[in-house]
């Protein structure tokens, strides 16, 4: 009797010829699953590879993107800063006159100065200030003037890159310091020049302004309004505001030498016309004298 195709395939006995076909069909079906997986594998293998040179040049773009933000953050907050305020873009001026207008016998003292006043002043003094009043407005100093509570002058002194920045000069000068701030403009930070020393120097001090603007100017800090440079005697300063234009308020800020400094603000009540005419400021100004060593 002739042998199965089954059992002549294979070199089992005849009586193994049923188990010896079972054990070649899962020997096929394993092949097939290695075969299948294989593919799995390898496709799997190019999607990772894909994928990870995707994520990577992903990574790649980000850092640069990072860097290149990195290097023009002086000029990107810059321009921030002059989006949101315009002023920034004002630099100082020479007063329109410096004439003198005639000011009344009266006068008042305040943080180591004395100045005489205007016709139609009447002076009340508190507990710890000065408030002068007038027709149609009043004049009062805003706070004590020590270093530590100079908006400006006194957070610069503990930063020490911008100590590195600003340089002795400015260090030991609140009105140079000041000055170097109120003639800086946005366009002063060129975004080719990246994080260059002067870069971020000017970039400082348009911050600076900034703050000065908005603390010097709280009402109105956000309004166009002029800045003008006053001196008299050893006295020199700013002058924010034109006393003969709405809003009609103004700050003057004034320092003599190194150490004195003595600011005020000028404003009026709801509606109010012009307080006291450039003139009279200019007299007030003019007199202004020492009554003791601050």
């Amino acid at each position: 009797m002739g042998q199965s195709p089954i059992a002549r395939q294979c070199s089992c006995p005849a009586p193994f010829a049923c188990a010896c076909y079972h054990l070649r069909v899962e020997e096929q079906a394993l092949k097939w699953w290695h075969v299948r997986w294989g593919l799995a594998g390898r496709i799997i293998s190019q999607f990772a590879a894909v994928t990870g040179k995707i994520i990577g040049l992903l990574c790649l773009v980000a850092a640069v993107g990072l860097g290149v933000l990195y290097l023009l953050q002086p000029w990107l907050s810059s321009q921030r800063l002059s989006k949101f305020d315009p002023q920034l873009s004002i630099t100082p001026v020479s007063l329109s006159t410096e004439t003198e207008a005639p000011l009344s016998r009266s006068s008042i003292a305040q943080f180591g100065f004395e100045f005489r006043l205007p016709n139609k002043a009447f002076a009340r003094r508190f507990k710890e200030t000065v408030l002068v009043a007038f027709p149609s407005g009043r004049l009062e100093f805003p706070r004590s003037l020590n270093d530590e509570d100079s908006v400006i002058f006194g957070p610069v002194q503990s930063d020490d890159d911008a100590k590195k920045l600003l340089g002795p000069e400015l260090l030991h000068s609140k009105y140079k310091l000041l000055q170097a701030a109120m003639s800086a403009t946005p366009e002063q930070v060129k975004w080719w020049r990246f994080r260059s020393s002067q870069n971020q120097r000017a970039a400082l001090l348009l911050l600076l302004k900034f703050v000065a603007l908005t603390e010097f100017t709280p009402m109105h800090s956000l309004a166009i309004r002029p800045i003008y440079t006053i001196a008299s005697g050893e006295f020199r300063g700013y002058e924010f505001g034109d006393p003969a234009k709405p809003p009609y308020d103004t700050h003057v800020d004034l320092y003599g030498g190194a150490t004195r400094h003595i600011a005020f603000d000028i404003s009026g009540v709801d509606g109010h016309g012009q307080v006291l005419t450039q003139e009279e400021i200019n007299a007030m100004v003019a007199s202004i004298r020492l009554t003791s060593d601050r």
